[in-house]
This record gives structure tokens, sequence and C-alpha cells, in this order.
């Protein structure tokens, strides 16, 4: 019975280690470069990729402002068809229209940048 064991599980090993060998051994072959605009839907290029998530997260923004009563359900689907036509491709006019964008939702949710003096209660919106 001691003789059998040790055998089992030798043969185990073996018949365990065959299916990874045989995919290290195909990987190694087949060093095929991933396409991350198909795969992922992400952009290579670092300004793109940083379009992409500042738009997703004004996207969010407004989602949360309608959920929690913040803007109205017009003003989110205006804000919302307005983040919609903004073609994310990087470069600073499309930050610049992101950015107009997030600050049309500060300023529709009563958080935008105020400015003045203090003595006017500085509740004029900057845009």
């Amino acid at each position: 019975m001691r003789s059998f064991i040790p055998k089992i599980i030798a043969a185990a090993s073996i018949f365990a280690a065959i299916p990874l060998s045989s995919a290290y051994a195909v990987h190694r072959h087949h060093r095929a470069q991933v396409d991350t605009m198909t795969t992922a839907s992400v952009p290579k290029d670092p300004e793109a990729r940083a379009a992409t998530e500042q738009l997703l997260g004004v996207k969010q923004g407004i989602r949360e402002a309608r959920e929690v009563g913040k803007i109205s359900e017009d003003q989110a689907r205006d804000l919302m068809r307005q983040a919609d036509a903004i073609r994310p491709t990087g470069g600073r006019s499309v930050m610049g229209q992101i950015n107009d964008l997030d600050q049309r939702l500060q300023n529709a949710t009563g958080q935008g940048t105020y400015m003045g003096g203090g003595a006017d209660g500085g509740y004029y919106p900057n845009g």
C-alpha cells in the first residue's frame, strides 16, 4: 500500500502540470498586443483617457444630483444631453467643454464658484 501512494502522487503531479505547461507554451508563442480601443473601450492616448474619465465623472455627478433632488429631471436630461454631445478625444477644447459642463452642474446644484466682496453674500454664480 505504501509503494502505491507515491506512484499516485507522482502521476497526479505530472497530469496536473501538463495543462499548465501547454498553456505557458501557447502564451509564449502568441504574444499579441492588446488593443485597448476594442477590448475595454479605453483609449490608449493618455489625454483621451483622462477626458473619458472626467466625462464619466461628470455624468455620474449628474445622476447623483438628480437622485438626491438637487436638480430637476429636466435639468438632468439637459445636462446629460450636453454630456453625450461631447466626444472625449483629448485636447484642451474637449477638457474645456467638460469643465464648462461641470461648472453648469455645480451652478445648478447650488455649489458653483461664488465671487464677491462678502457684502452681497457672494451669491452670484461665476458663469
